[in-house]
């Protein structure tokens, strides 16, 4: 007999770093330009929600009581990390002018602007051959186009960059998790949220490879390698 649960609780944060990383790596294959850029933005939009899945995952670890989940549910994705960090931990707390904190705030402003679209402002320049090439407004800290319909490979790692780069401020300098916490807590298909002992989910040589490549560091929690 099978010792598979019948019943497991997905919270996406697995998905969405793997469809991230893999959407990536299918943008820089591309040949086609537009083709490329398709991937790129579904790679900055995966990236885009970990810090949001991460904060929910934390909050529904304090099992707290329904009133009270319903309105920490309502708070942004950074106060949400503060609640948690402040209840979890006495004298703890999330210091705004880092610049992890100012690369997450972005990519929530990026974020937003993308799934509640305004007109862009487009600068067009002549190019090669008589052609004209669109340029768009950069953001501060993580360099990225303010326009998602100009988003390209090298933004979506710039999005990776900032996303981790929080995540692993927020888990392995603030909270002072272990490895295997933060994977009990981000990857956990339980009932409850880390209540099965976590594991170690397996990537292939080249997906190490590639996050090696764009230097993001996902050290905060646990993979192997297949």
């Amino acid at each position: 007999m099978s010792d598979h649960p019948s019943i497991t609780y997905d919270r996406a944060f697995r998905t969405l770093f793997e469809d991230g990383v893999h959407l990536l790596l299918a943008s820089q294959a591309a040949t086609d330009h537009d083709e490329a850029a398709s991937f790129a933005r579904g790679s900055i939009a995966c990236t885009m929600m970990l810090p949001e899945v991460s904060a929910n995952v934390c909050i529904e670890s304090l099992e707290l009581e329904n009133s009270v989940f319903n309105e920490i549910d309502k708070l942004a994705p950074l106060a949400k990390f503060d609640y948690f960090l402040r209840t979890t931990f006495r004298n703890r707390r999330i210091v705004n002018g880092t610049s992890q904190v100012q690369k997450l705030q972005e990519l929530k402003r990026l974020r937003d602007a993308f799934v509640h679209p305004k007109r862009q402002i487009v600068q067009w320049e002549p190019g090669e051959n008589g052609n004209f090439i669109g340029r768009s407004g950069r953001t501060q800290f993580l360099n990225m186009s303010k326009n998602p319909a100009m988003w390209d490979e090298q933004d979506a790692i710039k999005a990776m960059l900032g996303a981790h780069d929080f995540l692993r401020y927020f888990f392995t300098d603030l909270c002072r998790y272990s490895k295997k916490k933060v994977t009990d807590l981000l990857f956990s298909d339980e009932s409850f949220v880390g209540s099965g002992g976590g594991g170690v989910y397996y990537y292939r040589p080249h997906f190490h490879g590639a996050l090696r490549r764009w230097q993001v560091d996902v050290s905060y929690f646990r993979i192997g390698v297949l």
